[in-house]
């Protein structure tokens, strides 16, 4: 039986990564889902972790690796190198499920490599709420918060244009978001899936 890829997108500062996190945390026990884990050749945040938020390596390693093929998607957002590994796909058609967290361009490459993927949309209700979000992170200076939310503007706006992803979830009361995309989720498992695990 082959497993399913889910791609999760999201303007930065809409809550992708937590909402994926606290899904995995409360599903895990009786749903075969994990996180892809990404590549990246930035400098990890003071509460990121090698091997459990991203594989940190240098920007050289990183480069070696697109020389061989190593990611199936790779790109320079914000200012760095961030990729997906390509093994991924081998590993779903051997029956395991992920969840991946790419950028838009990300997950618009995949699905021309493997349109099979679910791809999700995660959002917010205005620009302010993402600058407010990225602000109380305190994790990047003004520059880069700027650079964050122009970016974030053009995604939505190209998503407005011409939707990529089948499912939208508005982000506005955590709880609830996480509660739609568990459904989502399980939903597109199926019953066959969760009684093998």
């Amino acid at each position: 039986m082959i497993g399913k890829l889910f791609i999760i997108s999201a303007p930065s500062g809409a809550g992708k990564t937590t909402l994926v996190d606290v899904l995995i945390f409360r599903i895990c026990l009786f749903c075969p889902i994990r996180r892809v884990i990404t590549y990246t050749c930035k400098q990890p945040r003071s509460s990121e972790e090698n091997g459990k938020h991203y594989h940190f390596i240098c920007k050289r390693e990183f480069e070696d690796k697109i020389k061989h093929g190593f990611f199936m998607e790779w790109s320079q957002a914000y200012g760095y190198y961030y990729g997906s590994p390509r093994s991924v796909i081998s590993q779903v058609e051997r029956g395991f499920s992920y969840i991946l967290i790419v950028d838009r361009l990300g997950a618009e490459l995949i699905a021309q490599i493997y349109p099979q993927a679910i791809l999700i949309w995660i959002y917010t209700k205005d620009i302010d709420v993402l600058r407010q979000r990225l602000a109380q992170r305190n994790s990047e200076d003004v520059k880069q918060v700027e650079l964050r939310l122009e970016c974030a503007r053009r995604e939505i706006a190209e998503e407005c244009r011409a939707p990529l992803y089948r499912y939208h979830i508005l982000n506005d009361d955590f709880d609830r978001a996480v509660r739609k995309l568990e459904k989502i989720i399980l939903q597109e498992l199926g019953s066959d899936t969760l009684s093998h695990f």
